[in-house]
């Protein structure tokens, strides 16, 4: 089943193959994961909604019109569900644990001079707006192109390519701030 395409793939569970649809849960389980892992900067939240989304998607790929690509589908519901979940909790700036720290090698003055950087950046992250951070972290940290991005947020793809470049502009003025 290595070799079938995702939409190859959706075929074959409309047509009764479970197996079909425990492939596209391999497939995408963990990226999908990361992905909401760094968003919500909490792990066991992220596996739920992944758990969540991956639940919708098996309800409703009978209904699913293919305008879309799965994996554009399945982000997307779990986008949706991770914004849901960040509502219910806001305010939250904290570091993200699953970024590596500097070396040990290197000094302590240097060491905390990088953490402070890696605070200031992820803070100046959160600060952004909604479509804007979720188009940096979707380009950035996904690699999805404009359209992925697109299709999973809603609206262009030249919409996703502003997004993406008025976030990196606004993160640039805000890190120069601080300097």
């Amino acid at each position: 089943m290595d070799a079938m395409k995702d939409a190859q793939l959706v075929k074959e569970f409309r047509k009764g193959d479970r197996e079909a649809f425990s492939e596209l849960v391999r497939r995408h389980s963990r990226p999908l994961t990361m992905m909401l892992i760094r968003i919500l900067k909490d792990e066991e939240e992220a596996k739920d909604i992944s758990q969540t989304a991956f639940l919708k998607a098996f309800e409703g790929l009978p209904r699913f019109m293919m305008a879309s690509s799965f994996k554009t589908w399945l982000y997307s519901i779990a986008i949706n569900a991770a914004k849901d979940q960040l509502r219910k909790r806001r305010p939250v700036t904290s570091l993200d644990t699953y970024e590596s720290l500097p070396d040990g090698a290197e000094s302590p003055g240097t060491r905390l001079d990088e953490a402070r950087k890696l605070r200031m950046m992820r803070e100046a992250m959160e600060s952004l707006p909604e479509k804007q951070r979720a188009t940096l972290q979707l380009r950035l940290y996904e690699e999805m192109d404009y359209k992925e991005i697109a299709g999973i947020l809603g609206g262009t793809a030249g919409g996703a390519r502003g997004n993406f470049f008025q976030a990196v502009r606004s993160l640039k003025g805000m890190l120069e701030q601080l300097r």
